[in-house]
C-alpha cells in the first residue's frame, strides 16, 4: 500500500508541475501577444484559469498527503496519550467527511457540466469539472488511510 501511496503522490506532484509549466507558457504567450504583437489571445485567459483550477484541486490531495496544509495544531501539540488520540481521531474523521463531501459535490458538478460549454474555447465544461471528483476521490483515499493509521495508533502526540 505504501508503494501505491508514493506512486499516487508522485503522479499528483508531477501532474501539478506539468500543469504549472503549461499555465506559465499560456500566460507568457498572452503577455507577448498583447504587448509585442498588439493582439490579444481570446482563449488564453480561459485556458490559464482552467489549468489553475486543476492545479488547485490536485494540489489539495497532494498537500494533504505530504502534510503541507496549514493547521491549527496548538491543542494537539499540548495533549499526550489518550486525549491526543481522541482529538487526532476526530480530526481524521472530519477530514474523511470533508473529502467525501468534495467527491459527492464533484460528481454532481460533473453532471451539471455535461450541459455546458466554455465561452471562448467551446469545450464541454465537464473537462474542467472532472478534476473535482478525481481529486476528491484521491483526497478521500488519503484521508481514509490517515484515519486508519490514526485508529491503529501509529501516530503519537
Amino acid at each position: 500500500m505504501e508503494k501505491f501511496d508514493e506512486f499516487l503522490q508522485r503522479a499528483l506532484l508531477w501532474t501539478c508541475a506539468v500543469l504549472m509549466f503549461a499555465m506559465m507558457t499560456v500566460i507568457f504567450s498572452q503577455v507577448v501577444a498583447r504587448y509585442v504583437l498588439h493582439q490579444s489571445l481570446s482563449w488564453s485567459e480561459e485556458v490559464g484559469r482552467y489549468i489553475f483550477v486543476w492545479i488547485t484541486f490536485l494540489g489539495l490531495a497532494a498537500a494533504f498527503k505530504s502534510g503541507s496544509h496549514v493547521a491549527l495544531d496548538l491543542l494537539a501539540k499540548a495533549l499526550k496519550g489518550v486525549p491526543y488520540r481522541i482529538v487526532a481521531l476526530i480530526d481524521a474523521l472530519l477530514i474523511v467527511l470533508l473529502a467525501a463531501a468534495l467527491s459527492i459535490s464533484g460528481i454532481k458538478l460533473l453532471q451539471f457540466g455535461l450541459h455546458q460549454e466554455s465561452p471562448a474555447l467551446k469545450i464541454p465544461m465537464y473537462y474542467v469539472y472532472l478534476v473535482e471528483p478525481i481529486s476528491g476521490l484521491i483526497f478521500l483515499y488519503f484521508a481514509i488511510r490517515a484515519l486508519w493509521t490514526c485508529a491503529l495508533g501509529n501516530e503519537e502526540g
